[in-house]
C-alpha cells in the first residue's frame, strides 16, 4: 500500500461541449455544441501555465503537472488533441508533464490507437467504464463493447478505469465489476455525484462492496482498487485536532479553463454543468485556499466528517454553496468507510506477516483499526 503521488497542479482544459453519448448521471446538463476550444487558446493557456509552474518550488523539489483534456467527449476534438501533444513535445520543459484524456472511449478508432500508441509515454487516456455490456447500455446507451477496453490496459500498463456508481447500477455492483477485474483491467468505481439516493440504498451498497472486499482478499496477487486504498489517518492524534483538510483541489492545486479562456476553480464550476456564466464573478470572491471557508457547520458534530468525501462544484451546482453538503449520501459513506476499514485490516495483516510494513502503512493500519472501533456494525466481520 503505498501512497499515490499527486501532481502538483492540475490543469484542465474543455475542449468541447459536445458529447457522443447522454450517460443518465451526466452532471454537465448544459451541453452546446458551438463551444469549442482553438489551438491557439490553448497553446496560450498552457504556456502560461508552464512559464507559472517553472517558478514553484513544487517544481523545483521534481513535481509534476498535469493536463486533463476534458469535455463533453474529448475525442470529439481529436484533431486538438493531436496539435497540442505534437507541440509539446517539441518543448524542452525542466519539470514532468502528465497529458490524460478523460473519455468514454467509442470513439476511439484505428487511426486514433495508432497514433496514440507511437505517443503513449506522454500522454494516456482513462477510460470511463461502469461495467458489463448491460449495465453500461443502462447507464450510458451504448454497450462497453463500444469501447477498445483491451487496447487501453494493454497499452497504459496498470492504468486505471474510471467507473461510476449509479443508482440503477448498484445492484449488481460486485458483479459488474469483478467481470472487469477478472479480465485484467484496473478498476476505480467512485459513487454518482448529485444521485437521488434513498433509505436503504445503503444496504444494498455496503452488501456490494462487502463481496468486492472478499474478492480482493482472494486475489493477493491483484492491486486493490482505490477505492479500499483510502486511509483514515487523518481520524488519529494529532491529525484530528487539525481543521479537516478540503478533500481535493479545486481551486488551490485545480483550474479548468472553458473554451474562452475563462478559469474555474475545476470542471465541476464551468457552466456546462450549471448553467450559470455569470458564476466567475461570485467565485473570484471565495478563499480556496482556506479549509476552514470550506467546513459544513451542520456536519460539525458527524463522527466521520473528516473521511467523508464530498463535491464542491455540486455542492455550489445544487445547493448554492460550496460548503452546503449533500445529505444524501451521508449514510452511503457511513458504510463506505466501515467496509474499507475492515478490508485494510485485513490487507495490511496480511502484508505484515510478508514484509515490514511502511510507516505510512502502519500509520494507515491505525486509522483503519479506530474506523472499525468507532463503527463496528459490520457483517463483514474481522475474524
Amino acid at each position: 500500500m503505498i501512497k499515490e503521488e499527486q501532481a502538483v497542479r492540475v490543469v484542465t482544459l474543455m475542449l468541447t461541449w459536445r458529447c457522443n453519448l447522454n450517460c443518465t448521471y451526466c452532471f454537465e446538463r448544459f451541453k452546446r455544441s458551438d463551444r469549442e476550444m482553438t489551438f491557439e487558446m490553448a497553446k496560450t493557456l498552457l504556456t502560461n501555465e508552464f512559464n507559472s509552474f517553472e517558478q514553484r518550488d513544487e517544481c523545483k523539489k521534481g513535481g509534476y503537472i498535469k493536463i486533463d483534456f476534458f469535455g463533453g467527449e474529448p475525442l470529439l476534438r481529436f484533431d486538438l488533441i493531436k496539435q497540442i501533444t505534437e507541440w509539446y513535445e517539441t518543448l524542452n520543459l525542466p519539470f514532468r508533464v502528465l497529458l490524460s484524456i478523460t473519455s468514454n472511449g467509442t470513439l476511439l478508432d484505428k487511426n486514433m490507437q495508432k497514433w496514440f500508441v507511437q505517443h503513449k509515454e506522454n500522454i494516456r487516456i482513462v477510460l470511463s467504464v461502469d461495467g458489463t455490456s448491460e449495465i453500461q447500455q443502462t447507464n450510458r446507451g451504448k454497450s462497453s463493447t463500444l469501447a477498445p477496453t483491451d487496447f487501453v490496459r494493454d497499452t497504459w500498463k496498470d492504468l486505471h478505469f474510471k467507473s461510476t456508481i449509479s443508482r440503477a447500477a448498484l445492484p449488481t455492483l460486485s458483479e459488474d465489476i469483478i467481470a472487469l477485474l477478472e479480465q485484467g483491467h484496473c478498476i476505480s468505481p467512485n459513487l454518482a455525484v448529485g444521485e437521488d439516493w434513498q433509505d436503504g440504498d445503503e444496504i444494498i451498497y455496503k452488501r456490494e462492496l462487502e463481496k468486492l472486499a472478499e474478492w480482493h482478499l482472494a486475489h493477493p496477487d491483484i492491486e486493490p482498487m482505490r477505492i479500499f486504498m483510502q486511509h483514515f489517518i487523518s481520524l488519529l492524534e494529532p491529525f484530528c485536532n487539525r481543521t479537516p483538510q478540503k478533500n481535493c483541489g479545486t481551486g488551490s492545486s485545480m483550474v479548468a479553463y472553458d473554451m474562452d479562456g475563462v478559469a474555474y476553480p475545476c470542471h465541476l464550476f464551468v457552466p456546462i454543468t450549471h448553467g450559470r456564466y455569470d458564476a466567475k464573478d461570485e467565485l473570484s470572491k471565495i478563499d480556496f485556499h482556506n479549509d476552514e471557508y470550506f467546513q459544513d457547520e451542520s456536519c460539525i458534530d458527524c463522527k466521520i466528517r473528516r473521511i467523508c468525501k464530498t463535491c464542491y462544484g455540486f455542492n455550489y451546482k445544487d445547493r448554492g454553496d460550496v460548503r452546503k453538503r449533500d445529505k444524501r449520501v451521508c449514510k452511503m459513506m457511513l458504510v463506505e468507510a466501515q467496509v474499507i476499514a475492515v478490508f485494510q485490516i485485513h490487507y495490511l495483516m496480511a502484508l505484515k506477516k510478508r514484509r515490514t510494513l511502511t510507516e505510512f502503512e502502519l500509520l494507515a493500519l491505525k486509522g483503519a483499526i479506530l474506523c472499525y472501533e468507532q463503527f463496528h456494525d459490520f457483517s463483514f466481520e474481522i475474524k
